[in-house]
């Protein structure tokens, strides 16, 4: 389930990070555009006021001003003549070298020799601009990414203004792409914790549902398996001592024994289905090997870490050296050490500091274990009756977690013991051996 997640989520990042880089991309490549359109539009309102500069200061002339002073003030009039004969409706414009042009006056008699060329070459980021004089000129097609066209409204200098531009296409913020991908991943590994998170407590809550209903469902079916194959002993052994009471009653002893002996019979019948049932419960063998006692009790700690922080529920251990492996089977070993430890959690809900203890210690016998905690420890009932089938000291248990408990320690040739601690709460201890592989049935 998590690679399969963490595949998912690795497709989700790839494919929102693709898109959102396309779109930061196109975003910035639109930027590019916004700023050229803006600076041509700045050129455009500058060389239109120079444009309306002319026309402002050409009537006031009459051929005979000092040029040099002239320039200081229009430093784009290059020189300035006389004209004779000009048509009053003759051009107006009339185009020179480069962008140079005359601009006539024809009242006067005048015309003055005009430079724009030094706002067009000014520092600018585009490919190509230019004045055209005529529409004329601006009659070819332009092959650039971006294009931009616009007249002057000045009446007699109706000039056109182009300018071509290509978008910068590796000029963008690639430090920008890199943290939007490292945001977008930040997010989606959240998100994907949370829902692997909920994923995982739903699949554990299933889990435990299912694991709940196929003991009840195992209980009754073997309670209903027992109840039907002892039924009809049960009402043998009835019927016989039913007709022993009649025979005694009639003073006839060896009916009486006859009847007892047939009430013998079948309660030996129902042991026998009883030993039966117990065997087909229990029949499979197992090979107890050397098990890392340390490694067990942290998985069981790992399986119950939720459990145990909400109840702020302290867990230490000491295991001595030379008592740290122990002869068992491993997953029962860890289910014993499951139930006894989610027992002493429980016994300590509500407590502000709950704690629960476990050290080894070698001794003649084999390795002995030894688990308290700090609730209320077990009552005198409790001692008593702890591994009795459906005996429970919990308000809603099954009863069934210390009897299987001991049938597990008992079967890895072990042994329990259950008492309170000199200063309170419970205390257990385990004793198990340790040596080479063994075969238990």
């Amino acid at each position: 389930m998590k690679n399969t997640l963490l595949k998912r989520t690795l497709i989700v990042w790839l494919a929102v990070c693709f898109v959102s880089g396309v779109l930061l991309y196109a975003e910035q490549i639109r930027r590019q555009f916004w700023d050229r359109d803006r600076e041509f539009s700045a050129l455009f309102s500058e060389i239109s006021a120079v444009l309306t500069q002319n026309e402002s200061v050409l009537p006031l002339l009459n051929g005979d001003e000092d040029m040099a002073a002239l320039r200081k003030k229009f430093p784009h009039i290059l020189s300035l003549e006389k004209t004779s004969g000009r048509a009053l409706d003759a051009a107006r414009v009339e185009p020179a070298q480069g962008y140079q042009y005359w601009l006539y006056n024809p009242w006067r008699q005048i015309r003055v020799l005009i430079d724009p060329s030094p706002l067009l070459n000014a520092h600018h980021s585009f490919a190509q601009l230019s004045i055209g004089f005529t529409r004329a000129d601006d009659e070819g097609t332009s092959e650039a990414f971006w294009h931009w066209q616009r007249s002057f409204p000045q009446h007699t200098q109706p000039f056109i203004l182009t300018a071509d531009a290509e978008p910068d296409w590796l000029g963008v913020s690639w430090y920008s792409v890199i943290l939007l991908f490292l945001g977008w991943a930040i997010v989606i590994a959240a998100a994907s914790t949370v829902l692997w998170q909920r994923k995982a407590r739903k699949d554990a809550e299933q889990r435990a549902l299912y694991y709940q209903h196929a003991r009840l469902n195992t209980l009754g079916e073997i309670t209903a398996g027992i109840v039907h194959e002892i039924n009809q002993p049960l009402t043998a052994v009835q019927t016989w001592i039913q007709g022993a009471q009649r025979q005694q009653q009639r003073d006839n002893p060896q009916a009486v024994s006859q009847a007892l002996a047939g009430a013998l019979t079948q309660t030996q019948r129902i042991s026998a289905l009883l030993t039966r049932f117990r065997e087909h419960v229990v029949q499979e063998k197992v090979t107890l090997r050397e098990v890392d006692l340390m490694q067990c009790w942290q998985q069981v700690v790992n399986l119950l870490e939720h459990e145990r922080r909400a109840e702020h529920i302290t867990v230490s251990h000491a295991f001595a050296p030379e008592a740290t492996t122990v002869l068992a089977d491993r997953l029962w070993l860890e289910q014993v050490l499951h139930n006894l430890l989610s027992n002493a959690i429980q016994a300590q809900q509500g407590c502000d500091r709950g704690w629960v203890r476990i050290k080894s210690q070698k001794s003649a016998k084999g390795v002995e274990i030894t688990l308290t905690d700090g609730g209320p420890g077990f009552s005198p009932d409790a001692l008593q009756n702890a591994f009795m089938p459906f005996y429970s000291g919990r308000e809603g248990g099954i009863g069934l977690g210390m009897t299987l408990t001991e049938s597990l320690i008992t079967r890895m040739n072990g042994a329990i013991t259950l008492g309170n601690g000199p200063q309170g709460g419970a205390q257990i201890q385990l004793l198990l051996a340790n040596g080479k592989e063994a075969t238990r049935g």
